[in-house]
C-alpha cells in the first residue's frame, strides 16, 4: 500500500515540500548553533535523494509495465518536451537561461538564498558610462592606496587585502587605518577611484557591528554612489574568474559600460561590501573581470521564494555560507 502511494505524484510532491519545510525550520532555529548546523544539511541531502528515488521509481515502474524499450522512448519524449518548454520560455523572454536559482546570501534582503528567479533578456538599468579599451583593461591594474599616513601599491583591492592580512594574523598600519577610518582612504585603480564608508552589519543572533564598505566610484571626475534601484542581473563569470567556481551569479548592476561599441557590466551584491570587480584571491592571484554582454543571461523580472532550493540541492549546494547570518546596511542609501 505504501509503495503504491509513493508512486502518486501528489504524494511525492507532498513528501518533497514537507522535507523542505523541515529544512527551512531547522535552518532558521539552528543557524547560530555550530554544533547542530549539520541537521539542515541532512534535510537538504534528503531532498536530493528523494528526487532521485522518485525518478528511479517512475522509470522502474514504467519498465515493468511497458518494457524498457517503451520506457526509454517515453523518457526521451519527456526530455524533448522539457527542452522544448525551456527553449520556448527562452524565446519569449529573449534569453538562453530563462530561470535560475539564488545560491548565496549576497543579495539580502532583496533576494534570499533558495529564491527561484525569472530572467529576461532586456535593456539593463544602471549607471551608463563610456570608456576606451585601455581604460577598461586598467580596471584590473594594481591598486594605489593613499591614507593620511601611508601610501602603497597592492594587488587586488584594499578590502580583500586587509581581510587576507587579518586572517594571517598580520597587523599592518594601512589596514588599521582602513578599519578605523575608511572615509580617509582613497583607492585608485586604473580609471576608477574608490571611496569607502562605514557600514553596519546586523547578525542573526542580534549583534550589530560595523566594517568598511565601498561608498562610491569616481570616473572622469564624477562620483557614482551605490543605487539599489538599478536592475538585478544573472551573469556567467569568465572561466578564470573567482566567481566562476560557483556558477552563474545573481547581482545588481552598478555600471553599464560602452567600450568602443561593445557593452560591459560591473555588478555588486546588495549584501557585499565591494564590487565583484574588486574581489581577489591572493592564493591563486585571480580576481573578477568586467562582464561582457555575451556573458549576461538577462535581468531578474520575478522571483518565487524557496522553489530554487530544489535546484540547489540537486546541484549539491547543501550548506549555506556565513553571509546568510549577516545583513549589511549602507549609511548613504
Amino acid at each position: 500500500m505504501l509503495k503504491e502511494d509513493l508512486r502518486k505524484t501528489p504524494v511525492q510532491l507532498g513528501i518533497l515540500f514537507f522535507t523542505l519545510v523541515l529544512f527551512l525550520i531547522t535552518n532558521q532555529l539552528l543557524r547560530d548553533n555550530k554544533q547542530l548546523d549539520f541537521i539542515p544539511v541532512i534535510f537538504g541531502l534528503m531532498i536530493a535523494l528523494e528526487i532521485g528515488a522518485f525518478v528511479m521509481l517512475e522509470v522502474k515502474e514504467g519498465a515493468a509495465k511497458w518494457g524498457w524499450k517503451h520506457e526509454i522512448v517515453d523518457t526521451l519524449i519527456m526530455l524533448a518536451a522539457a527542452i522544448a518548454i525551456w527553449l520556448a520560455a527562452g524565446f519569449i523572454l529573449n534569453t538562453g537561461s530563462p530561470v535560475s536559482g539564488v545560491v548565496s546570501c549576497s543579495m539580502l534582503p532583496n533576494l534570499q538564498r533558495g529564491d527561484f528567479v525569472v530572467v529576461q533578456g532586456a535593456p539593463v538599468r544602471a549607471y551608463e558610462i563610456s570608456m576606451s579599451q585601455a581604460e577598461l583593461e586598467s580596471l584590473n591594474d594594481k591598486a594605489q592606496i593613499a591614507t593620511p599616513d601611508t601610501n602603497a601599491t597592492i594587488d587586488g583591492s584594499i578590502f580583500p587585502y586587509c581581510i587576507k592580512n587579518r586572517n594571517a594574523g598580520i597587523t599592518e598600519a594601512m589596514c588599521q587605518e582602513f578599519i578605523k577610518t575608511p572615509e580617509s582612504v582613497v583607492e585608485r585603480k586604473g580609471a576608477f577611484t574608490y571611496r569607502y564608508e562605514r557600514c553596519s552589519i546586523s547578525f542573526s543572533n542580534g549583534d550589530v557591528k560595523s566594517e568598511p564598505c565601498l561608498k562610491s566610484v569616481t570616473f572622469h571626475g564624477k562620483q557614482y554612489l551605490t543605487n539599489l534601484s538599478d536592475d538585478i542581473v544573472v551573469y556567467q563569470p569568465a572561466k578564470d574568474d573567482i566567481y566562476a567556481r560557483v556558477g552563474d551569479i545573481v547581482h545588481r548592476t552598478f555600471f553599464a559600460i560602452d567600450v568602443e561599441g561593445k557593452k560591459y557590466y560591473l555588478t555588486r551584491g546588495d549584501n557585499n561590501p565591494i564590487l565583484d570587480l574588486q574581489a581577489y584571491d591572493y592564493n591563486s592571484g585571480t580576481g573578477n573581470r568586467p562582464i561582457p554582454q555575451a556573458n549576461l543571461r538577462g535581468k531578474v523580472i520575478g522571483r518565487i521564494p524557496y522553489l530554487g532550493y530544489f535546484k540547489l540541492f540537486i546541484s549539491g549546494y547543501f550548506q549555506e555560507d556565513a553571509q546568510c547570518k549577516t545583513q549589511l546596511e549602507f549609511s548613504h542609501v
